[in-house]
């Protein structure tokens, strides 16, 4: 009876694993909304039989058209606009007053530009689409904004003739990461949302919190003319309504991009993506059946 039932358990497991027709159909359909269409990645990402279309990008009759380019580059910060509706406050100004992981001498651009903050994986530069929207690296974009908004950051820039707009874009880099990681992986909001703050907020935190350091580092940056608080204070304050006018439309729990998260290295997403064997043009099982796999396709698998 206990082999009976642990069979059964099996058997029901992989029936709700296997990939339906519906949800092949929404991953090809341009109007699903980015939070449906990431659900349905997490569900599918392990299925065997998604793996197969998933890779079976030049095989679906146009070898090119999934192809997509990422590309160094240089912006100045405030030329972009967020895909994140919240960014937490707590790095993007927390660190910034007190000079943690030495952020703000390298968000005024003492340490050399175009400037790269730091990430898990050391400095970085933002993913971001045509040359404008973020996909990835909103809190190192938003540390640079709240003190140094003209300062030029080094950004990998994606472009593909298929990607008409940023979600569009940002669905391609979560299909990617469900093809090379066998699993989507986002991550909840934490904390206070900067986006939601005011700058009589903003100021009060600047003066309770900000360093000597810190106000020396905006001397030298040219931010401020002495190191005073309240100078330091209305000059941070004064650059949230800018950034509050790139604020996003797009949920970081339901929809944002995490490769590492995930399993994978967002440079190994971009390379996937540059291969053009990321069939997330109108994923279709015909694809895979005209896909044969080459070894340097194989995806990482999560053990």
């Amino acid at each position: 009876m206990k082999l009976l039932i642990e069979n059964f358990r099996k058997f029901i497991k992989e029936e709700e694993s296997k990939l339906d027709k519906g949800a092949l159909y929404q991953l090809g359909e341009p109007s699903t909304p980015l939070a449906t269409y990431v659900a349905i990645l997490k569900k599918y990402a392990n299925d065997p039989n998604f793996d197969k279309i998933a890779a079976a990008g030049q095989a679906d009759g146009d070898a090119a058209n999934e192809r997509v380019t990422v590309t160094p580059a240089t912006v100045t910060a405030r030329s972009l606009t967020a895909t994140q509706s919240e960014i937490g406050s707590a790095q993007s100004l927390g660190d910034q007053v007190i000079n943690k992981y030495d952020a703000t001498k390298t968000a005024l651009g003492l340490n050399g530009t175009p400037i790269a903050m730091s990430s898990k994986s050391g400095p970085s530069p933002l993913l971001v689409y045509n040359g404008k929207f973020i996909l990835d690296g909103h809190h190192r974009w938003s540390q640079v904004m709240m003190v140094n908004p003209d300062g030029k950051m080094l950004i990998d820039n994606v472009t593909g003739p298929e990607l008409d707009n940023e979600e569009e874009a940002l669905k391609a880099m979560q299909f990617a990461i469900a093809a090379t990681a066998d699993q989507v992986v986002t991550k909840p909001f934490e904390g206070i949302d900067l986006m939601s703050s005011s700058e009589k907020a903003v100021e009060a935190f600047v003066l309770k919190n900000v360093s000597k350091e810190v106000l020396k580092l905006l001397v030298v940056a040219k931010k401020i003319e002495k190191p005073s608080k309240e100078l330091a204070a209305k000059y941070i304050a004064g650059n949230l309504p800018i950034i509050m006018q790139s604020k996003g439309r797009f949920s970081r729990e339901k929809s944002m991009p995490q490769a590492g998260d995930s399993g994978v290295s967002q440079d190994a997403v971009n390379k996937a993506l540059g291969t053009g064997k990321v069939n997330f043009i109108k994923p279709s099982p015909k694809d895979a059946s005209r896909y044969i796999e080459q070894p340097n396709v194989a995806r990482k698998k999560n053990k």
